[in-house]
């Protein structure tokens, strides 16, 4: 038994060190986003017409992101942030109702796509498919779509909230 513990604990430190290098080898989401030129997510926004509100704040900085909105009455939060093994960016949430869900995020050009795999507050099982498209610094539209349903469930023009000085 003597003879394997130094082996275990080799094998052990081994490990720890061949995973601490994976991690510090992984793009942090902050260099992910700015890469794709999508750092302008960050902060507050509204759609004028109906009120509703999305958030995108740094909980750790460069790493994980907290994404808080209220849309059509519905309360939800989650966090985005980098898989340090596969380099893909994920999101995990819930909402007010019930519902959690599990996605991707993958960056093309001047839009984002959401792939969503949700469980609904009373269990059902559905597909989305969510599109941020950055108009421009201070505009951003985004889509919420079924699979082989052409026309939006969600579309929303948001306006970034202005911050106070």
């Amino acid at each position: 038994m003597k003879k394997y513990r130094h082996s275990i604990s080799m094998l052990i430190a081994f490990t720890m060190v061949c995973s601490a290098s994976q991690l510090t080898a992984a793009e942090t989401l902050g260099q992910v986003l700015r890469d794709a030129k999508w750092e302008g997510i960050l902060g507050t926004w509204v759609d004028p017409k109906t009120k509703d509100v999305m958030r995108f704040s740094w909980k750790i900085k460069d790493r994980v992101i907290e994404q808080r909105d209220k849309v059509q009455n519905t309360e939800g939060v989650s966090l985005i942030g980098v898989n340090a093994k596969t380099g893909e960016v994920f999101e995990m949430g819930a909402d007010s109702d019930g519902a959690s869900g599990l996605a991707t995020w993958t960056f093309k050009d001047n839009e984002a796509e959401v792939g969503t795999f949700v469980t609904t507050g009373d269990g059902q099982e559905v597909l989305l498919s969510l599109k941020y498209r950055l108009i421009d610094a201070d505009t951003m539209t985004v889509k919420m779509f079924l699979p082989g349903v052409p026309d939006p469930l969600l579309n929303l023009t948001m306006k970034r909230k202005k911050t106070r000085k």
